[in-house]
């Protein structure tokens, strides 16, 4: 086309095209009128590409001109635009009004989460043997989730939790052990610092982990601790094998596995025989029929001495059920992740 660049004629189009961008009334209108002003042969590029036969004098008023022009054209194009959507809204929302204020006609009710059923379990398992259930922190400081539990600096098991840290040097809890290290160093605020001390605490915990069918960077613990003289790793294994038996049912198997854990000598992990593949092997159990669904041991002697007990007169032991697991195993949930999916075709059949 032929190129006029005089101020007129670019004025007249300024004109010209705010009057076809009124009529402008649906989306392919828009995309015409794009077409037509803004694509790569549409009049603004030919008038820019005409700019370079304007006489120099003459040069930065026309070139003042087009930009303005530009100007003119997208924004009015971004303008339309919205208005368009805005109005496309406007209609989507008058057909799909819904008066919220009308009862719905069955709303249903709700269920209890897995890991609620299996913490309101255990917590009645254990009512009758006294424990005082305590909240503990999520949000941790080295101090005790690690130096207070016999890990220091640079040992190998804070490598093998691989921790989360925040920029103020806090550490997101990585076992709910560290409400054990709180409960012992106030335990004057526990039946006056006497013994018996028995306290449980339900929380989350993260780890760094690669997750896979068992394993979660956020999950949920289940802490008890228990210091009183005479304790033995007999009453540990006994009360652990009771919580397990009274959770899964009678015949459910139970076997305990020699682990290591700084903060506790000897340690061992119960296991159980994994629900979902009867003990055959499956990703959920690692092909092993067995799942270890926490870890335990008597209270190591550093950690007594650290809270100024002495392990010549005081015994305790402690463990940490993984209730993630549990709940996991208790409605055969083939990956860990399921217990975390908020899938309600699941979650609705729980109870």
């Amino acid at each position: 086309m032929s190129v006029d660049l005089s101020p007129k004629n670019i004025k007249d189009l300024m004109t010209r095209f705010e009057q076809q961008l009124k009529d402008v009334r649906h989306k392919e209108d828009l995309e015409l009128l794009k077409r037509d002003w803004v694509s790569k042969e549409g009049f603004v590029k030919e008038l820019f590409k005409g700019l370079r036969d304007v006489p120099a004098d003459e040069k930065p008023t026309v070139a003042a001109l087009l930009n303005e022009l530009r100007s003119t054209v997208d924004d009015g194009l971004e303008g339309k635009e919205r208005w368009l959507r805005t109005d496309a809204l406007k209609a989507q929302l008058a057909q799909e009004y819904i008066d919220l204020s009308l009862p719905e006609a069955a709303s249903g009710l709700g269920s209890i989460h897995p890991i609620t059923v299996v913490e309101d379990r255990i917590t009645e398992i254990l009512r009758p043997f006294g424990f005082q259930s305590i909240m503990g922190p999520e949000i941790e400081t080295d101090y005790y989730c690690f130096d207070s539990l016999n890990i220091p600096k640079h040992h190998p098991a804070r490598d093998m939790q691989d921790t989360f840290y925040t920029e103020t040097g806090h550490v997101l809890r990585t076992h709910t052990t560290s409400v054990q290290a709180r409960i012992l160093q106030h335990r004057a605020l526990f039946e006056n610092g006497r013994l018996p001390i028995k306290v449980a605490s339900f929380g989350r915990a993260y780890r760094n982990e690669k997750e896979d069918a068992s394993h979660c960077a956020m999950f949920h613990q289940y802490e008890l601790v228990w210091i009183e003289p005479g304790l033995t790793l007999a009453h540990l294994l006994g009360l652990m094998t009771h919580i397990i038996k009274e959770l899964y049912g009678k015949r459910r198997k139970v076997r305990f596995v020699p682990k290591f854990y700084p903060y506790t000598e000897p340690s061992v992990g119960p296991q159980i025989d994994c629900s979902v593949c009867r003990g055959q092997g499956c990703p959920s159990c690692g092909g092993a029929g067995w799942v270890t669904v926490g870890g335990s041991g008597m209270v190591h002697s550093k950690v007594l001495e650290e809270f100024k007990l002495d392990p010549t007169k005081v015994s305790g032991f402690a463990f940490g059920l993984g209730t993630s697991r549990l709940a996991g195993q208790l409605y055969n949930f083939p990956h860990l992740r399921s217990v975390y999916d908020n899938d309600l075709r699941v979650l609705k059949e729980i109870v």
